[in-house]
C-alpha cells in the first residue's frame, strides 16, 4: 500500500504523522509527474500507443508520454486517476528541458490544461501555495533544466518563460555550456560572463535561481552574485555519500546563506553505489545531515523520481539519451530502479512518517515538507 513504509512508529505517532501532512503544505520542487509505472498502466493502452507513434525523436516521445495523463484530465477522462496519484500533496514543479521556444510549449500546453481543469492552477504567488493547502486543491509551476545544451542567449526568452508559467529556472545541467560548469563535467570552471548576466536577470524579473546541476563553483559563483535567495531543490549530500549530482557542505552553506532551500531527491542511485539498493532511511539520512550543516530552515523535497512512465517507454525514450545529457556509467543510473518507500507521488506521506520517526518536531517537518520552499517562492517571485 501507498505510504506504509515501515518507520516502526507507534499508533500514537502514526496518528500525528498523518494528521500532520494534512495540516501542512507539501511541494515536490521537482516532480517528474504524479505517477510512476504504476499509474502510467492505468492510462488507456490504445491511447499510449497513438501518443508514441505520434513522435519519433525520443525526447519528443518521453515529454508526450509525460504529459499525457495532464491532457487527459483535461479531456475530462481520469482526472481523478491524475489527482489520486499526486497523493494529496498541495504542489509539484512542472520540468521543461529549457527556455527555447521549442522548450517552453509544454508550459503553452500545460496552461490550456489547467484552464481545463478545476481543482489545478498555475503558481502566481506564495498564497496560491497556502490557498491550495486550505482547499484542497492543487497548484503547480514550471521549471526550467536545460538539459539540451544550455539556455539561449537572448535573455528575453526569461521574460517570455515568466509569463508562460516558468517561476524557477536551473542554471546549467551536467555538461559545461554557455552558463558555467555542470556538476558532471571534467572541469570547475563557474559561471561564465553569460551566466552572470543570466542570474541577474533573473534576479530583475523574479524568477528563482536554482544550481541542482550546476557544479561547485557555479553553484558558489551563483550563491555570490545573486541577489536573491537561491535553491538547489533536487540534490543530496556528498558528505553522506560522495556523488557528482550532489553538494559539499561549502555548497550547502552558500545556498542556506542566501536565505535559500536544498531539495532532498528520491534518487535511489544518487544515494548508494550502483545496483545497491536505497530506501527511505537513506533518503532521511540525506536530509538529517543537511539539516546537522544549515538548519531545518533550508530544507525541502525535489523528489526527481521516479518518471511517471512505465519501464520500458522510460527506457526507450529518456533511457537513450542518458549520454548526451552528461551521464557516465560510473553514475550508475537504472531506469528501472526505484527507492523502497517511494515509488509514486502517493508516497509523500513517507517523508513525513520518517521525520517523525527521527524525532523532528512538528514546526521543522512542516518546513521541510513544503513551508520552507513557499518562504523562498514568497520572497523572490511574491
Amino acid at each position: 500500500m501507498p505510504g506504509d513504509f515501515d518507520f516502526g512508529l507507534s499508533e500514537e505517532q502514526e496518528q500525528r504523522a498523518r494528521e500532520l501532512h494534512a495540516s501542512s503544505i507539501s511541494v515536490d520542487m521537482c516532480s517528474m509527474g504524479p505517477g510512476g509505472p504504476a499509474m502510467f498502466a492505468e492510462l488507456p493502452e490504445e491511447v499510449v500507443q497513438e501518443t508514441l507513434a505520434a513522435h519519433e525523436d525520443p525526447l519528443s516521445q518521453f515529454l508526450a508520454a509525460m504529459e499525457l495523463p495532464y491532457e487527459l484530465a483535461a479531456r475530462g477522462q481520469q482526472t481523478d486517476l491524475l489527482r489520486s496519484y499526486f497523493g494529496g500533496h498541495t504542489s509539484a514543479s512542472y520540468a521543461c528541458a529549457g527556455t527555447t521556444d521549442a522548450e517552453l510549449a509544454p508550459l503553452g500546453r500545460l496552461q490550456a490544461r489547467v484552464d481545463k481543469t478545476d481543482w489545478m492552477k498555475i503558481a502566481d504567488c506564495a498564497e496560491d501555495f497556502r490557498q491550495a493547502q486550505r482547499e484542497g486543491t492543487f497548484v503547480t509551476y514550471g521549471y526550467s533544466q536545460p538539459g539540451g545544451g544550455g539556455h539561449p542567449t537572448d535573455l528575453g526568452q526569461m521574460d517570455k518563460a515568466k509569463a508562460m508559467g516558468m517561476r524557477s529556472v536551473m542554471l546549467t545541467y551536467n555538461n559545461q555550456d554557455q552558463v558555467g560548469a555542470g556538476c558532471t563535467d571534467r572541469t570547475n570552471a563557474g559561471l561564465s560572463n553569460f551566466g552572470l548576466e543570466l542570474v541577474e536577470k533573473l534576479n530583475s524579473i523574479d524568477l528563482i535561481v536554482d544550481t541542482s546541476h550546476c557544479g561547485r563553483q557555479t553553484t558558489l559563483d551563483a550563491c555570490l552574485f545573486s541577489k536573491a535567495p537561491v535553491t538547489a531543490n533536487h540534490t543530496l549530500a556528498s558528505m553522506v555519500f560522495n556523488h557528482d549530482r550532489g553538494k559539499s557542505d561549502e555548497e550547502l552553506r552558500a545556498v542556506a546563506d542566501t536565505g535559500g532551500v536544498i531539495g532532498v531527491v528520491a534518487v535511489p542511485f544518487f544515494m548508494k553505489p550502483p545496483g545497491i539498493g536505497a530506501n527511505m532511511n537513506d533518503m532521511l539520512d540525506h536530509i538529517d545531515h543537511i539539516v546537522s550543516v544549515v538548519g531545518w530552515q533550508h530544507v525541502g523535497i525535489g523528489n526527481d523520481w521516479p518518471f511517471g512512465l512505465s519501464d520500458d517507454v522510460a527506457r526507450g525514450s529518456i533511457g537513450t539519451l542518458l549520454g548526451s545529457m552528461g551521464f557516465r556509467k560510473e553514475h550508475g543510473v537504472d531506469i528501472s530502479m526505484y527507492l523502497d518507500g517511494y515509488e509514486d507521488a502517493r508516497d509523500f506521506i513517507n517523508i513525513t512518517r520518517g521525520l517523525v520517526a527521527r524525532g523532528y518536531e512538528d514546526e521543522a517537518i512542516s518546513g521541510i515538507l513544503g513551508g520552507n520552499f513557499v518562504r523562498v517562492f514568497e520572497d523572490v517571485v511574491g
